[in-house]
């Protein structure tokens, strides 16, 4: 008996040798959850792309916002072709340009509509509620991103997992073949076995470094998240813990109704629709638009002339002006009287109501989905520990019959799969609770639910 100890202490050593699988020349750096966060929203690629994309946004509303309100004053300056040096010396009696500069300085003010029947305030609105849901579906992709760092954080936790679980297979696997190695050497056992054994082992070998290379693609895909190098490793200061929704239905699809990115799409696409309907149907009536020509303030400058005069369309004077101009199509595009625009007005506002209410109804089929998948898998938790600790006795106790060649190698075979498979299934179940909690919080179109914040999943990591 001692002696038998003595061999399977030495080819335990032997085989933890073998398992060097996640060793890597790259350096491990720590990364909490919340430094995940932090770098990404202010290192991320795309997140710096939509900061500039919110300044030009920004920007084009200015001049949209001032081209409205106020008149368009420019300055301009204009002159003459004025000669610098004479290359060549022609035949012809032509002055040809002059050598001194001629021109005009003026300060002008373009039309400025007074009143216009809310037609041009209509259009107004419309950008003004297409520049405000563009800001907001910036800070949703924003808020898109800190989802995104989220999973792909726990994503590297469970892959992590598996791998430690995958490492603890093989080295079990790779135990009993080197002590089936030594067994059929002193025909103690079967080529049965020993070729069984064998094949367990490569098994968890191949699964090992399956583990191994997803875990290091995480890797990767977390680098670039955080703007990271690639080929950067991490040491996580957090794992993932397992924490039971606490929203109501109710209350997440009431969320859903008034925040879900679609449905704010389409309720700023329905009020821009009833606007251009509106818009159309005003455009339609023999209406006048009343303007006023402010004209332009111009020096002329020359060389036997320099005068300042005030000029517009009517001299001097300064005018509140009502022009009328209407069109209607009795033959062709439109239709008669323009009926088809209006009826194409309609159209495009019944189909944003249509579009609307699917939105809605998306949404709130996404939010039962989404807590029915969550119930489901609280309900599992407590099944699947019981279950671990169940499959951990029965491999303890396997193994022990095995070694003392009290059961068949196939019933140890069995416990070990069982045992490496449902501490997996475990962790990904964990996994795809907090996934499923995330992609909850995206279709309500929150931070965070009310008193829980995505932070308190971060639980402290465990030994590697």
């Amino acid at each position: 008996m001692k002696d038998t100890f003595l061999s399977l202490t030495i080819l335990l050593l032997g085989g933890l040798s073998c398992l060097n699988t996640l060793a890597s020349d790259a350096a491990y750096q720590p990364l909490s959850l919340a430094d995940a966060i932090e770098k990404g929203l202010r290192e991320n690629y795309n997140e710096k792309d939509r900061t500039f994309r919110k300044m030009t946004l920004d920007y084009n509303w200015f001049d949209t916002k001032e081209d409205f309100y106020l008149p368009k004053i420019s300055l301009n300056l204009d002159s003459s072709d004025q000669r610098i040096s004479r290359l060549k010396r022609g035949s012809l009696d032509d002055p040809g340009n002059g050598r001194g500069a001629t021109g005009t300085l003026s300060l002008s003010v373009a039309d400025y509509t007074v009143f216009n029947w809310g037609k041009d305030y209509l259009e107004y609105l419309n950008d003004k509620d297409i520049y405000t849901r563009s800001k907001k579906r910036l800070s949703e992709s924003k808020r898109s991103l800190k989802f995104q760092i989220i999973l792909k954080y726990f994503e590297v936790d469970y892959l992590k997992k598996v791998a430690r679980i995958r490492k603890t297979q093989l080295r079990h696997a790779s135990f009993v073949y080197r002590y089936s190695r030594e067994k059929i050497s002193l025909r103690k056992i079967g080529k049965q076995e020993y070729y069984q054994s064998r094949s367990e082992y490569l098994k968890a070998q191949e699964e090992h470094r399956s583990a191994a290379l997803a875990l290091k693609n995480a890797y990767e895909e977390i680098a670039l998240l955080i703007a990271d190098q690639p080929g950067t490793r991490y040491v996580l200061k957090n794992s993932l813990k397992f924490i039971p929704l606490t929203i109501p239905i109710t209350d997440a699809q009431k969320y859903a109704k008034q925040y879900n990115p679609a449905v704010l799409n389409g309720q700023q696409s329905l009020v821009n629709a009833k606007r251009s309907y509106q818009r159309l149907k005003l455009e339609n009536l023999p209406l006048p638009k009343f303007k006023v020509n402010l004209g332009a303030y111009t020096q002329t400058f020359g060389q036997t002339t320099n005068t300042t005069r005030y000029q517009n369309n009517n001299g001097n004077h300064i005018d509140v002006v009502a022009t009328l101009d209407a069109t209607w199509s009795l033959t062709g595009t439109g239709g008669l009287f323009n009926s088809r625009n209006i009826v194409r007005g309609k159209i495009n506002k019944e189909i944003s109501i249509n579009r609307l209410n699917q939105a809605k109804h998306q949404a709130l089929t996404d939010v039962k989905i989404h807590i029915d998948k969550i119930k489901n898998y609280e309900k599992r938790v407590p099944i699947f520990e019981t279950r671990q600790e169940t499959n951990l006795k029965a491999f303890d106790l396997a193994l022990d019959n095995y070694l003392e060649r009290r059961t068949a190698y196939i019933n140890f075979q069995d416990t070990l799969l069982e045992m490496t498979t449902s501490q997996i299934e475990y962790a990904r179940l964990l996994y795809l609770h907090a996934f499923e909690k995330v992609n909850l919080a995206q279709v309500v179109g929150l931070d965070e639910f009310p008193g829980e914040t995505f932070e308190q999943l971060a639980g402290e990591a465990t030994a590697p």
